[in-house]
């Protein structure tokens, strides 16, 4: 006789939250079968955190149901109460107290036995649940973040057995190897039943541990997939539609926007082109970029629309059309207490862009229409610009070279670097429809899926050698990653003996 399917291990029916004339969730509906690693992906203000809120107590649904292994959960109860039902959640920064002990804050808030070596005894076998043996009278102030990740953790193991798990942005602050360490844990997590949505903007560490991955957008469930065979074209189109470019024979278009050859290195865009200079961290990509916008002196030639370019200074780049987002836009882009639409427009005042000139008036209509094309998600344009996300920030440094006159040629330097996954395929988005209209775009990178995501061609660049790969099957992470490693180790040649004999 089969054995009784088992109901989900949580699942959420028709959920809606509303705060005022605000509905943060709409009829969001989703289960998750135990062992399921789900990441879980959105825009901010896709209704991520409310799910998550909801789910541990910290936020009241409006109208639905949440079940927990078949059992419906009392509307209105308290995150302590959620959290005996199993359920558990570790956010980026850890609410522990740097200053008590692993201990004091294993026990903070919760009832314990009264001798000390009973509350040891639970302690102990509430880290060993997640791979730890710390010590438990070490502070928690000199611990790293993937240790105070594991403290966080093991405090659910105190309530019982902890049967959904959130995790919000947890290798946001992680190395290589704590990233490594996390991911086993989960995946050992998950192997005992354990449901886990995993809520992070980075995509690599998303794709590199989930079973699932579900996209909201507005509130509800926009994509729910299994995360075997996704590629990130699947994400972005579901992510911000309107992202997947159809296949375009680059070699199809006439007019070449930016021509420049330096050494034995030749690149050519052309108009309306994405293309992409692929190397090494802080290698020739960079330095190339910054020579076009006249920020240093070029060794080369270089043409734009046919012309000779030879920029001396940033000034002489803007007054040709050819315009620059660097990769740091909190140092080298933005003004942190200047409002949004001043970090937008503050280059063009007092100038002529056709048919106005640039005032108060016509500013902030270019400003809204540059939210719109961006997707902006934040405060108002007087806000100052450091309350906005990272997404959102980078967004408004690519509006005040996108907007509010289009550019010749955009230069953008690793334009992407930093911001959540559904910022990213906000950006590639705009990107593509200002190439569209006809923009030469040329983008620098050490991020290969960066690359991928963006551009119709690529060229790989080690020193004086180049590669180039073109949009398709071709242009692929690991085409860019073996091309690179291809000119950084080429094969030397074998001499060929003069007498004719097989000896080298």
């Amino acid at each position: 006789m089969a054995s009784p399917i088992p109901p989900p291990r949580i699942a959420f029916d028709e959920l809606s939250v509303v705060f005022g004339a605000t509905r943060a969730v709409d009829r969001f509906q989703l289960e998750a079968q135990r062992g399921q690693v789900i990441g879980l992906l959105g825009h901010n203000g896709a209704g991520k955190s409310t799910i998550v809120n909801v789910a541990t107590g910290a936020v009241p649904w409006t109208t639905g149901t949440v079940t927990i292994d078949g059992a419906e959960i009392a509307h209105g109860s308290s995150p302590r109460q959620i959290a005996k039902l199993g359920v558990a959640v570790v956010h980026q920064e850890p609410a522990l107290a740097p200053n008590l002990s692993v201990l004091d804050n294993l026990e903070l808030g919760r009832t314990h036995p009264r001798r000390r070596r009973d509350r040891v005894i639970q302690a102990k076998a509430a880290l060993k649940r997640v791979g730890s043996e710390l010590p438990l009278d070490l502070p928690v102030g000199v611990l790293s973040l993937g240790e105070r990740q594991l403290v966080d953790l093991a405090r659910g193991y105190l309530e019982g057995e902890i049967k959904v798990l959130f995790l919000d942005e947890p290798t946001a602050a992680l190395g290589a190897a704590e990233t490594v360490a996390l991911h086993e844990l989960i995946r050992s997590l998950a192997a005992s039943g354990t449901v886990v949505f995993y809520v992070s903007h980075r995509l690599p560490d998303i794709l590199d541990v989930c079973t699932r991955i579900v996209v909201m957008n507005s509130g509800r469930v926009v994509m729910d997939r299994a995360a075997a065979g996704l590629h990130t074209p699947d994400l972005s189109e579901a992510l911000a539609p309107g992202t997947v470019r159809q296949s375009v024979d680059s070699t199809a278009r006439d007019s070449t926007g930016f021509e420049c050859r330096s050494g034995e290195t030749e690149i050519t865009a052309r108009q309306g082109e994405v293309v992409g200079l692929f190397g090494m961290a802080a290698s020739d990509q960079f330095s190339l970029l910054e020579s076009y916008f006249g920020l240093r002196a070029g060794d080369g030639h270089a043409s734009l629309l046919g012309q000779p370019y030879r920029p001396r200074s940033p000034a002489d780049s803007i007054k040709a059309g050819v315009y620059f987002v660097p990769a740091d836009r909190e140092t080298d882009g933005l003004l942190a207490t200047a409002p949004a639409r001043e970090n937008v427009l503050l280059p063009w005042y007092g100038t002529r862009i056709n048919p106005w000139w640039i005032d108060e008036r016509s500013g902030a209509d270019v400003y809204e229409r540059s939210r719109v094309a961006l997707n902006v998600q934040g405060p108002g344009g007087d806000a100052p610009i450091s309350e906005f996300s990272g997404g959102n920030r980078q967004k408004h440094l690519l509006a005040r070279w996108m907007f509010p006159e289009t550019p010749t040629v955009l230069l953008l330097s690793q334009p992407t670097q930093g911001v959540d996954v559904a910022a990213k395929a906000d950006i590639v988005r705009a990107v593509r429809e200002l190439a569209a209209s006809g923009t030469t775009v040329v983008v620098a990178s050490a991020e290969s899926d960066e690359i991928t995501s963006m551009c119709d061609r690529a060229y790989v660049l080690y020193q004086s050698r180049t590669a180039t790969l073109t949009a398709g099957a071709d242009l692929s992470d690991q085409n860019l990653l073996d091309a690179l490693l291809a000119l950084a180790n080429p094969i030397p040649e074998i001499p060929i003996p003069v007498d004719g004999t097989n000896d080298v």
